[in-house]
């Protein structure tokens, strides 16, 4: 019994150790992005294209995802077969929202890994 609750313990630990805090990037979502993307990041049908199970932000390079958030975006770009045209502004937000908003969409709504380092962000953008 003494090891049967040893291994639970252990495995819980090891489970939580594991966990990925993305609530700092929910937050930068939920303010930045949500109003277009949606709050479950689904998009808005002939709008705004979705995040969540996204095939473009799978195979999209980081530094293609960074260039986005930091420059926009306009014309057309097609997302899981399905073509869109409205432009997205440039976002206002820091190296550490960008990261951290772009591992919140990963982890949470493309079963990803947090990715994206404050760093690599920083290395990534056009200087202002």
């Amino acid at each position: 019994m003494k090891s049967l609750l040893l291994l639970l313990l252990t495995t819980f630990t090891s489970f939580q150790v594991l966990a990925i805090d993305v609530s700092a990037g929910k937050a930068v979502y939920e303010a930045s992005c949500s109003s277009c993307h949606m709050a479950n990041g689904e998009g808005l049908a002939g709008a705004f294209p979705p995040l969540n199970k996204s095939d473009y932000f799978k195979k999209a390079s980081p530094a293609q995802i960074i260039k986005i958030i930091d420059q926009g975006l306009s014309g057309e770009i097609t997302v899981n077969g399905q073509k869109y045209t409205s432009a997205m502004p440039p976002q206002n937000l820091t190296d550490q929202e960008i990261a951290d908003v772009l591992n919140y969409v990963s982890v949470a709504m493309n079963n990803g890994k947090p990715v994206f380092k404050v760093s690599q962000v920083k290395k990534l953008r056009i200087p202002k």
